[in-house]
């Protein structure tokens, strides 16, 4: 998986085969919200017409050179993915990769972290620990959204189960001012992500492990 931040990574990829970045889909979390200035006591208040409506206030917009996305919305664990199944792995694993795209968007690990145990070592030092240190630098990415697909699923056992998942990144470019690039990431060849699931009243991931593909 790849997120890479300029001297930082979020790209599963990266960690496991320097110096290439790769991975199937980072913002400052203040920016996930709207705001305004409180009009001065002697100003009027907007009529109700002129008033941003609740719906416009928290619309999606994606990130641009002028600043990180705004209010993406979180992946939502599907029904599907908490059976303790074959099919119910799989889709735990394509939800881990929405996770690691609304990672990229947003800079917010949270949701990842809660899907990812302690000792998932690239979780952590590939996913999470860049992320929230892209929150300090005010580091925000463009592009780079992971596309994926479920090629094999291996389950062992009642609690244990390996997904493969093939994806490749697409190019991303890093901001920390507006307009200004601080550096670039081209888009990655395809790769192979075996993500090691263990079921605990859920799926989560506690180690991924990479093949290289030509």
């Amino acid at each position: 998986m790849a997120v890479k931040y300029p001297k930082l990574t979020v790209n599963l990829s990266i960690v496991v085969l320097l110096p290439s970045c790769s991975a199937d889909g980072a913002p400052p979390s203040a920016s996930n919200s709207d705001s305004g200035e409180p009009a001065p006591a002697s100003v009027a208040p907007k009529s109700p017409s002129s008033a941003p409506t609740s719906a416009n206030s928290k619309k999606y917009k994606p990130g641009t050179a002028r600043g990180p996305a705004v209010n993406v919305p979180v992946p939502g664990l599907p029904i599907a993915a908490k059976e303790q199944s074959e099919s119910g792995a799989s889709a735990f694993a394509k939800n881990y990769f929405d996770l690691i795209n609304y990672t990229v968007e947003t800079n917010d690990p949270e949701p990842l972290k809660k899907y990812s145990q302690r000792k998932c070592e690239i979780c952590g030092t590939a996913l999470i620990d860049p992320a929230g240190r892209a929150q300090i630098t005010g580091t925000w990415q463009v592009g780079g959204q992971h596309t994926y697909k479920v090629v094999n699923n291996y389950k062992p056992s009642k609690d244990r189960a390996t997904v493969s998942v093939r994806f490749e990144v697409a190019e991303s470019v890093f901001y920390t001012t507006p307009g200004k690039v601080e550096s670039r990431n081209p888009k990655t060849t395809s790769e192979v992500a075996a993500l090691s699931l263990e079921y605990d009243s859920g799926w989560k991931v506690d180690a991924v492990h990479f093949k290289e593909t030509r």
